[in-house]
């Protein structure tokens, strides 16, 4: 039998009204708690056991613990167990899971996500709670996002701070089914796992005769302070002799010594006269409209066909 001081130090002054008759604590002293206004009582089955305001933590546990199916943290809460942060509305919302068609109490800022692919043999603990695993977590977390973007960033951003790795999403991604933005994850997985190089270069050649831009003069693979390969520089050497740079940054969250080494280097390529512009590889993938734009802007000359070479001389 549970002793009720450790039930409640492990789950943070939480529990429901099951486990505490269960660890010898009486319905009538339960009452008695809650009438006094000691204890609170939360949703079908939840105290907590004192009169204060919840805490977040204690909100994910009231969250977890006021239903009768199996539940989970998930997304980007099961990810903050972890100590992952990310900007946004989405972090002040408490994500749980619950197999699909099972019932749950509704609270306010908690959002339910009910999956067919989810049972009690899903749930591992992080940080003392139930959650989904890590890799499945940050999957979810990027497929729940309104954007492209923010569900790319946000992959970058769970391998940057070693929540997990490259590889742990490959792998989790081979056996998801179809969730929103995942050819976009694919592509930032490969990315933030030091594929970027390849990629990059094939989406600027591409941009370049999508849009009748001439190909770069040189286009030079960089390497980051740890010596991964993360940058493709394009170099275009215009007719006044003048020449502009366009980086393709590998990572779209880069932490802050290498942004300072990205903007030590940009001064350098400044001070050498060069024009420096600078694109993410999610940019270049999927928006290059924006970066044809951009470079035409600073001159980078359009590919003259062999119809306006003849034009030309005939006039």
């Amino acid at each position: 039998m549970p002793e009720p001081v450790s039930l409640l130090h492990r789950q943070s002054g939480v529990a429901t009204v099951q486990q505490l008759v269960e660890a010898d604590v009486s319905l009538s002293r339960i009452r008695a708690h809650v009438d006094a206004s000691r204890w609170q009582r939360f949703g079908t089955q939840c105290v907590l056991t004192h009169n204060h305001r919840p805490t977040r933590v204690q909100q994910m546990w009231i969250a977890l613990l006021d239903n009768r199916v199996p539940t989970a943290l998930a997304g980007l809460s099961a990810l903050e167990t972890a100590g992952f942060r990310f900007f946004g509305r989405e972090t002040e919302l408490i994500h749980v899971v619950i197999p699909r068609g099972s019932t749950y109490h509704r609270f306010p800022d908690v959002k339910v996500h009910e999956s067919r692919r989810f049972d009690q043999r899903d749930i591992v603990r992080t940080a003392g709670f139930p959650t989904t695993t890590l890799p499945r977590s940050a999957l979810d977390a990027a497929a729940w996002q309104p954007f492209p973007r923010y569900a790319s960033g946000l992959l970058a951003a769970v391998v940057q701070q070693r929540i997990c790795t490259a590889d742990e999403l490959a792998a989790e991604l081979r056996y998801v089914g179809r969730i929103r933005h995942k050819p976009v994850m694919r592509l930032t997985i490969q990315d933030v796992a030091g594929g970027a190089e390849a990629l990059s270069e094939l989406d600027v050649t591409a941009l370049c005769r999508t849009f009748g831009i001439r190909q770069p003069d040189r286009q030079v693979v960089r390497r980051d302070p740890p010596g991964r390969r993360r940058y493709l520089d394009c170099e275009w050497t215009l007719p006044d002799g003048s020449v502009v740079v366009l980086e393709v940054d590998g990572a779209h969250h880069m932490d802050a010594r290498h942004w300072e080494a990205d903007i030590r280097r940009d001064r350098q390529e400044v001070a050498a006269g060069r024009r420096v512009l600078r694109c993410t590889a999610f940019e270049a993938r999927h928006e290059p409209d924006v970066i044809a734009a951009d470079l035409l802007a600073v001159g980078v000359p359009r590919v003259v066909s062999a119809l306006e070479r003849y034009s030309d001389t005939t006039l």
